[in-house]
């Protein structure tokens, strides 16, 4: 086990919160920011759009593969190492990307950005965590959460300005004055500690990452238009299988590449699967509201991408109560009420129709915004309610991985449960209409109801030693 050499005196928590959210912000915006600008960027390399679509896939996919070695290199380089070797190959590979020419050389460069994305983020959360005390742990979660809010949201608006008054390559040449600002306050703020020289599981690295590279793969593709449908379930049960051989394989080698132990955790294991169901939900709808107001609203995108400001908005105006209510009413009650508000917000979506007040859509997707903090910080924070400072690089590789996934499927789920909609419409699942984004937003809502079952079977005090709840009934 590693041991963190004492540095209270050396750096402040709090501070090394508010870098690790910079550089996550940094790192969500840069899987985002480029959807808007696919067109123009495919125009440049004299490429489709569609063929583009591999520069999103391949930073998602390099990240969830190399991810679960993180834990692994924590404890053989030190985080301090790797967390500002990492801000550099990020910053490096942002560079290559503004530089590329050809779709070739800009896939490799966006695979470069991936792996180090997936050594930067994870690895300074893992500092953060293991130093924070848990009644201190929601408000740092507060902090590392807001940029998985804002990114998704406003990511696509960015991309879009960017790309119609400046030029795409410098959607990633921003990357570069704030990586090298990340990189010397990483310096400053990270403490130093001991190596532990455990061996690398290479075989549980390899079986896990091809498992997740087919599972990934096979997910990612399903949502894209002319998908062949056979071909990508056996790629996803091939993952699967893979997966299955991993999970094996973890359990019962001496040195694994990261301890599942952290599932036999009830917070844990509730926060992680039945919270993913909740990511799906909350991450498809900037994707689905821009899409509904563009093609059904008839909408501009400029119109359509600021109002997504608005779910901002409300993140931001929440962050101001999270800990007070997670306080008052304890993680149980908040995970209930405000799961049902997030299912009530997407029956409102369902309503919308282009004839409605700007001020009624304005204030449902507020309403939307703020169930939607409180929920990513509930999640977050019970997530470690119950993880040892020993078991939390293992605990924070695993959510991590769980959460990369329910972004893609957030993608895969909405995707689908438009296309079976529009069939349920009659029409050929292109010529989008109203009735079709309607009925998708029911469709999805029925993933956070099952979430919304398992919560209710957990106890009324769980995760009280983080949210200070005491239940006096």
């Amino acid at each position: 086990m590693q041991h963190y050499i004492s540095c209270s005196n050396s750096y402040n928590i709090g501070k090394i919160a508010i870098l690790i959210a910079a550089t996550s912000f940094m790192e969500n915006l840069d899987a985002t920011v480029i959807t808007t600008s696919l067109p123009v960027i495919a125009e440049s390399f004299s490429v489709q759009p569609q063929d583009l679509s591999i520069g999103v896939s391949a930073y998602i996919l390099a990240l969830v593969v190399s991810l679960p070695a993180s834990g692994w290199m924590i404890q053989r380089f030190t985080a301090r190492r790797v967390f500002t070797c990492a801000i550099l190959f990020f910053s490096l590979a942002s560079l290559l990307c503004a530089l590329s020419n050809t779709l070739i050389h800009f896939v490799c460069a966006r695979l470069l950005q991936g792996f180090s994305a997936s050594m930067m983020v994870p690895v300074g959360r893992t500092v953060v965590l293991k130093s924070t005390e848990k009644n201190n742990l929601i408000n740092i979660i507060s902090i590392l959460v807001w940029p998985g809010l804002i990114a998704p949201v406003v990511g696509p608006l960015i991309g879009g300005i960017i790309s119609q008054y400046l030029s795409w390559p410098w959607i990633f040449l921003l990357n570069i004055p704030l990586g090298v600002m990340a990189f010397f306050f990483a310096l400053k703020l990270i403490p130093r500690e001991l190596i532990d020289e455990q061996p690398f599981d290479w075989l549980g690295f390899f079986s896990l990452g091809i498992g997740l590279l087919l599972f990934v793969y096979g997910l990612e593709s399903v949502s894209k238009p002319n998908a062949e449908l056979g071909l990508n379930l056996l790629i996803i049960l091939a993952g699967m299988t893979f997966l299955i051989l991993s999970v094996y394989h973890l359990k019962h080698t001496k040195y694994p590449l990261f301890n599942l132990i952290v599932l036999t955790k009830r917070t844990f294991r509730s926060a992680t699967i039945s919270g993913s169901l909740f990511r799906i939900t909350l991450n498809s709808a900037p994707f689905l509201l821009p899409l509904m107001f563009q093609i059904s609203f008839n909408w501009s995108a400029i119109k359509a991408g600021s109002l997504l400001l608005v779910l901002f908005t409300g993140n931001i105006l929440m962050k101001t109560l999270t800990t007070k209510i997670i306080h008052c009413f304890g993680f149980k009650k908040v995970l209930l009420i405000n799961g049902a508000c997030i299912v009530l917000s997407f029956l409102l979506y369902a309503s919308f129709s282009p004839d409605d007040s700007l001020i009624w859509i304005i204030c449902v997707l507020l309403f939307s915004g703020a169930a939607r903090s409180l929920q990513f910080t509930a999640l977050n924070t019970m997530t470690f309610a119950e993880i040892k400072s020993q078991d939390m690089a293992s605990a924070n590789v695993v959510d991590s991985e769980f959460q990369q996934i329910s972004n893609v499927l957030a993608i895969v789920f909405a995707a689908l449960f438009l296309y079976l909609a529009s069939l349920l419409h009659a029409n050929d699942g292109i010529n989008l209409i109203r009735e079709d984004f309607q009925l998708c937003f029911i469709f999805i809502c029925t993933l956070p109801l099952i979430a919304l079952f398992n919560f209710s079977t957990l106890p009324s005090n769980v995760g009280t030693n983080v949210s200070g709840y005491r239940n006096n009934a």
